[in-house]
């Protein structure tokens, strides 16, 4: 048995590929045009294995020169898959040198030979001609302009995934804080906002590290690009010039992508059991920010974020641990926002030094590792007596949501009673319910925690007159109907088989609401505007979107901006400018009541 056991242990080190895990380093150097879409890389890699190994690089990539420890090689591919004889175990050197003819604004990791998933260092090191620039994610270690020629190495020795390659046109802007270079890469029309950019980058990060642990990169910059996208990378952001224009960016998706150097860079997720970043980062920065610049935001997003919920469709819902990233809008509102609601909630569960503490042992002891949901709830659980698992089992593990009822609220002289019962299938969820009791003497809050799936609750509030349950959306909870009027999200989250659009010029969509007995706007929905979109439900509670303009054109327009609206009810165009936007106002709360005049 032994003897079979060396023989099949030999088989696998002198067969297939014989890679021994380590992380690989790169030394590069490369020379690129980005006028003639030309680029000229040499990569030193360095590795440990032995035997055959595959290597995964573009397949743009036409090689030039294949060594093996200095000695000319020969490297079979297969489309962007390199074979490479790496001989006896040990520690190697694989150079390649190849020439790519492609745009160069941004390249993927392909644009490096790299085993396929697997960590790497490196130090880049690049030239250019005038005036662009390129930047990858590591230290800045070297940078020179002489002879028309840009000159720069980045290096990065902490493991991590295979750097992009950025080059541009662009501007440069650099502020140095407490050791960190902090740069704004800008096109030409956007260097007049570099220094406010510098400005709430200096600001959010000081913020975090206090409040989390020190930054765990170099520095930061914000690079502009051609692509409408954002990318938060280790250092680093990318973002589509015409968003940087936009001038709310700054305290929203500035902080985000700052803080997710945190939450999903240094401390990384492991997809396979559910992605905690996206939502936390959600909820410490955007959330966070609101709250910040106007107290009565964080009640307007939390309802917002039951709105979208309650416009999901229950077959699309999923259980936070089944969340990998955002690929539609569904995903958006579990991964995202009934995460960050959550964590607000487990804000409520622990208190707020309690949840401050657990977010600093959740980076200090997962700096540098891919962290689950599993260890977000050991950093939560750490020093606490009460069982943090009913929480996390029920609100992580567990799709959809509690249905929560209000009755038998009675006074006496002395004191207020009430029933809170949850009306869905299935198991209780644990909850803390804030209570608001008003009195002649002013309001009482009060907050109640609930395990069963119906508890009464005795409050001492003398003279009590009204009782309002969860008046400020602090639970993650199904709306009454009366709290869910309808919005245009609750059209577009349906399977496309299933959403009621009317839209066309607005003579024919006047005639078909009419066809079908469908009222024509009215209110805020006046018919002058150049083109109007409202959603609305029919006589069967099911909603419908209307989308009418007055001409082709601005019906276009309209369509365009459309998507950026989804949690309004109404929104109207005049001279391609969205003029009035709103969402229609909520009919009642279940959770409330008069309470009769105590004898």
């Amino acid at each position: 048995m032994i003897r079979l056991a060396i023989l099949s242990v030999l088989a696998f080190l002198w067969s297939g590929a014989a890679w021994s895990g380590d992380t690989v380093h790169h030394a590069v150097a490369f020379i690129a045009d980005p006028d003639r879409n030309s680029l000229s890389v040499t990569d030193r890699i360095t590795l440990t294995g032995g035997g055959f190994m595959n290597l995964d690089l573009d397949e743009d990539a036409a090689l030039t020169r294949a060594r093996v420890d200095g000695i000319d090689a020969s490297i079979h591919r297969d489309g962007g898959t390199l074979r490479v004889d790496l001989g006896t175990w040990g520690e190697h050197t694989v150079e390649i040198a190849y020439t790519a003819h492609r745009p160069l604004d941004i390249m993927d990791s392909g644009w490096l030979a790299q085993p396929g998933g697997e960590k790497a260092t490196w130090s880049v090191t690049g030239v250019l001609p005038a005036p662009y620039k390129f930047i990858v994610p590591g230290a800045l270690t070297a940078e020179s302009e002489a002879d028309e020629r840009y000159h720069a190495t980045f290096e990065n020795h902490a493991p991590a995934d295979p750097p992009l390659l950025i080059t541009g046109p662009y501007q440069v802007s650099e502020r140095m804080v407490d050791g960190l270079r902090l740069r704004t890469y800008f096109h030409d029309e956007l260097a007049p906002l570099a220094d406010g950019y510098l400005e709430d980058t200096a600001a959010y990060i000081k913020d975090y590290s206090e409040r989390i642990g020190p930054f765990p990169y170099p520095g930061f910059s914000i690079v502009s690009g051609d692509a409408p996208v954002g990318w938060g990378l280790p250092g680093m952001t990318y973002v589509g010039r015409r968003v940087l224009a936009l001038p709310f960016i700054r305290t929203t998706s500035l902080p985000h992508e700052i803080l997710h150097n945190w939450w999903g860079n240094a401390v990384g997720v492991d997809y396979a059991r559910g992605n905690w970043a996206e939502g936390l980062t959600t909820y410490m920065a955007d959330y966070a920010v609101a709250v910040r610049t106007n107290p009565d935001a964080g009640r307007e997003k939390r309802l917002e974020w039951l709105r979208d919920y309650a416009a999901l469709p229950p077959e699309r819902d999923i259980a936070l641990t089944a969340f990998r990233s955002k690929t539609h809008d569904a995903s958006q509102v579990v991964g995202y926002n009934k995460t960050a609601f959550v964590f607000h909630m487990l804000k409520a569960e622990v208190g707020e030094k309690g949840f401050d503490k657990a977010i600093e042992w959740l980076y200090e002891f997962n700096k540098g590792k891919d962290a689950s949901w599993d260890n977000v709830s050991n950093a939560f659980q750490a020093g606490r007596s009460r069982d943090i698992d009913p929480f996390f089992d029920s609100w992580v593990k567990r799709p959809g949501a509690p249905q929560l009822t209000l009755t038998n609220a009675r006074a006496t002289p002395h004191d207020v009673t009430f029933t809170v019962a949850q009306a869905q299938d299935g198991e209780a969820y644990p909850l803390i319910i804030p209570v608001a009791i008003e009195s002649a003497g002013g309001t009482l809050s009060v907050r109640v925690r609930m395990t069963k799936k119906a508890q009464t609750f005795t409050i001492v509030a003398p003279h009590a007159k009204h009782i309002a349950v969860d008046p400020d959306y602090d639970v993650f909870r199904r709306l009454s109907p009366g709290e869910i009027p309808p919005i245009i999200r609750d059209v577009t989250l349906r399977d496309e088989g299933e959403q009621h659009v009317i839209s066309g010029l607005i003579p024919d969509v006047l005639a078909a609401l009419k066809a079908r007995g469908l009222p024509a706007p009215a209110g805020e929905l006046n018919l002058d505007a150049d083109a109007l979109a409202y959603v609305q439900r029919d006589a069967d509670g099911q909603p419908y979107l209307v989308v009418m303009g007055r001409s082709a054109e601005s019906l276009a327009i309209l369509e365009r901006k459309l998507p950026h609206y989804k949690r309004r009810s109404f929104i109207v165009l005049r001279d391609g400018q969205i003029t009035d936007k709103g969402t229609w106002p909520a009919r009642s709360n279940a959770l409330s009541a008069a309470l009769d005049a105590p004898h």
